[in-house]
């Protein structure tokens, strides 16, 4: 046998030692991850609704003085030794320092182990708490995914694993946990987490590690923290009309794919706004400008900060619940679209530490939202805005990362199974759309051949 096949035919004591690990890593994984979302949660929320519903006049100062402040400290700890690598979306890093054990043909962890572990998590919950903290516009998943890698790398150091194989399954599983404290949808991560390193092959011995972790973290969550999924959408019959499979469909093919690219292009311009200002005052010009962008959507349409600002669920919570008011006009949620790019661009590319993904739904889920609004419009359809929210937040996702399964799998977990049958629709058309489309340039949408951890090689004669 060669070297991967021997890696699945492991001993029951390396199995139960493999499991150890796996759950030690996914309780880290938990303890900071929920940690970290209750810090961002309990500063940016009391924040932006203090600036929204408190009336005072200097509130808006408070958030722009808050903004600056925290992009001056990220700029400053920006030139100190090993936080530039904290800095932005955090994805890419996760996926080099998981790919990096590929690049030595011996069994050996040592090159992952030579980079920091423990120190980079605390160093990224810090700088996202900074960044996310303030006010500033991103999303907790992408930090998250590098929070589970140098978790999962940190505790196979310190178990003193020897194998790389035992050091990715460690990496996967820690992802999975962080992702699915996030989420509250353990099903959702696991696959989230093996489709997002491996593109298009599941491995299935590293996905029933993740599952493991995924549950672990779930578990921890629903006993100490109470069970809260991200999004409420209302109820829907699981029977669907001809006419809304077709217009799911069109959601797929007009709004993921050009959300995607427009989030892409979105970063480039605005890192081309901030790239020549000094590195130390870069993060605090990022954060005029993402002040610049609300408040003049809050003084020039009235449109609530929270719209803008944040992680961008107070949005999608009101959309899916029917809300009237603004909402309901297709023209303001376009702005929302606009200003969301934005902001979420300037924080990014002046050094903030915050992720795309949620942002990247939150987007698909308002521009599906539009898509329905503009057609009841015309007066020829009546259309469900709650359904083209939840297909928009999927094949949003699908198109930013290609991970068709984690966003059918969120879908099923976090809305339910009617909101199924059209979102399995649009996360197909949306991924075979997207295939050559790569944000990220370290993962790969077509698997590696070098990528077999798990897979039983089929003999030759």
């Amino acid at each position: 046998m060669d070297e991967e096949q021997r890696a699945l035919h492991d001993s029951w004591d390396s199995i139960a030692l493999t499991m150890g690990r796996v759950a030690l890593g996914a309780v880290v994984a938990w303890m900071v991850c929920a940690g970290l979302r209750h810090g961002v949660h309990a500063t940016s929320d009391t924040l932006l609704t203090f600036v929204a519903e408190s009336g005072r006049w200097w509130a808006p100062l408070v958030l722009v003085g808050l903004l600056v402040v925290g992009g001056l400290a990220r700029g400053l700890l920006n030139r100190r030794p090993g936080w530039s690598e904290v800095a932005s979306d955090g994805v890419e890093r996760a996926l080099h320092h998981y790919h990096i054990t590929y690049e030595d043909p011996a069994d050996d962890p040592r090159p992952r182990y030579a980079l920091p572990t423990f120190v980079l998590a605390l160093r990224k919950a810090a700088a996202t708490l900074l960044t996310l903290g303030t006010g500033a516009s991103g999303g907790l998943e992408g930090p998250s995914v590098l929070l589970g890698e140098s978790l999962g790398a940190g505790v196979a150091k310190l178990t003193r694993a020897r194998s790389e194989h035992t050091l990715r399954t460690c990496q996967l599983a820690s992802i999975s946990a962080a992702v699915a404290t996030l989420l509250n949808a353990p099903f959702a991560a696991a696959l989230f987490a093996i489709e997002v390193v491996y593109g298009n092959r599941i491995v299935y011995r590293k996905l029933s590690y993740c599952l493991f972790a995924g549950i672990i973290a779930y578990v921890l969550n629903n006993r100490f923290l109470g069970f809260r999924p991200i999004f409420m959408a209302p109820p829907h019959g699981h029977t669907y009309t001809l006419a809304e499979y077709g217009l799911t469909a069109l959601v797929a093919v007009t709004v993921s794919a050009p959300v995607a690219l427009a989030l892409g292009l979105t970063m480039k311009h605005t890192r081309r706004v901030v790239e020549h200002v000094h590195p130390v005052l870069r993060g605090a010009v990022g954060s005029l400008c993402t002040a610049g962008v609300a408040l003049g959507l809050f003084y020039g349409v009235g449109m609530d900060p929270r719209h803008v600002l944040g992680m961008g669920e107070f949005t999608v919570a009101r959309l899916l619940a029917g809300e009237p008011g603004p909402l309901t006009a297709w023209w303001f949620l376009l702005l929302i679209v606009v200003g969301k790019l934005l902001t979420t661009g300037f924080t990014l590319q002046s050094g903030g530490s915050a992720g795309m993904l949620i942002p990247s739904m939150v987007l698909g889920g308002v521009s599906g939202a539009a898509t329905a609004l503009g057609l009841a419009a015309t007066g020829l359809v009546r259309l469900d805005v709650g359904l083209f929210v939840v297909v928009g937040i999927a094949s949003a996702l699908v198109a930013m990362v290609g991970v068709p399964l984690a966003a059918i799998a969120l879908v099923l977990e976090v809305f339910g199974a009617t909101y199924g049958p059209p979102a399995v629709l649009a996360c197909g058309l949306t991924y075979v759309l997207t295939l050559r489309l790569r944000v990220y340039k370290e993962q790969p949408r077509e698997a590696p051949a070098r990528a077999l951890d798990g897979l039983a090689a089929v003999p030759t004669s």
